[in-house]
């Protein structure tokens, strides 16, 4: 390991070599945020390496150099799990199956500069103004404000078992996590999640529950994991290659999910951007879990 230079307070990181990904060629950044957990994730063609900025520098150079190591290991292992994580996209006239509805899409154009979109009578409105926004990122926006009751009730009934107090309730549209906790139990949903079978939901939910119990990644995390989800590593699995592709059209007959609430979890039952902590914190220490990766829910 080579021994990082020092400016003044200021840690200056070795090189990385790039990694190579699909034909293409992965540059690293490093950069140090008030994290209690340092991760490395693939993001906007680069490999980004966050680290945490409280501990000392001997420290940081050591959690840089083996994230580094573990993430490259995994793109060597398993270049198509780091592959796909592309925007939602949406079209005028599509029809699309969301929280156990259809609706369809409408583009519109507004009579102001800013762009806007809403939700009524099963039609997704979608107003472009001039401000050059893309017309999928403003329908996201509508549609995550759409989503957020059903997960918001969703949540509470499996908090049912947990006994919890939950904080402010999200749905986001990320491309890096699919589901966050906070130290206050602010709880964030991927609306990508709500696309597909309501049995990842759920996954995704119930893991974040267990962060309201188990802050960290611990064995003692996983147990209570399994114990709310028997045989919880399938839909892992499963979660893992059908989230490199989102469906988001409603199929005619079938709806994404017909399967309702409370028989998911029934279902259920019977059937990496990598990690690493920083010195100071034991296995089960309060970790900032918004800073998670889509891998966290399929190691």
């Amino acid at each position: 390991m080579e021994i990082p230079i020092m400016l003044g307070k200021k840690t200056v990181y070795p090189e990385f070599a790039p990694v190579e990904l699909d034909g293409g060629r992965l540059g690293v950044e490093i950069v140090e945020r008030d994290l209690r957990n340092g991760y490395a994730m693939v993001k906007d063609g680069k490999l980004l390496i966050k680290i945490p900025r409280r501990c000392n520098k001997k420290r940081k150079l050591e959690i840089a150099d083996e994230l580094y190591r573990k993430i490259t290991k995994s793109i060597t292992r398993r270049p198509e799990n780091f592959l796909g994580n592309k925007r939602l996209s949406f079209y005028d006239g599509e029809r699309i199956a969301l929280a156990g509805k259809v609706l369809t899409v409408k583009k519109t154009l507004a009579r102001g500069f800013a762009s806007g979109s809403a939700v009524k009578d099963g039609i997704l409105y979608v107003r472009i103004g001039k401000d050059g926004r893309d017309f999928s990122f403003v329908a996201e926006s509508a549609l995550c404000r759409y989503a957020k009751p059903y997960v918001a009730n969703r949540i509470n009934e499996l908090n049912r078992d947990f006994g919890s107090g939950i904080g402010k309730i999200s749905v986001t549209r990320g491309l890096t996590i699919w589901g966050s906790c906070s130290p206050k139990n602010n709880i964030a949903i991927n609306l990508r999640l709500l696309f597909m079978e309501s049995k990842f939901l759920d996954y995704v939910i119930i893991h974040e529950l267990c962060h309201t119990k188990v802050r960290s990644h611990s064995k003692g995390f996983w147990k209570l994991v399994e114990k709310r989800i028997p045989g919880y590593k399938k839909i892992r699995r499963e979660l893992k290659s059908s989230g490199m592709e989102i469906r988001t059209e409603a199929q005619l007959g079938e709806g994404i999910f017909e399967q309702t609430p409370k028989d998911s979890v029934e279902k259920i039952g019977k059937e990496k951007g990598a990690e690493c902590s920083a010195p100071e914190e034991s296995e089960d220490a309060v970790a900032h879990m918004r800073q998670g990766s889509l891998l966290d829910y399929m190691a």
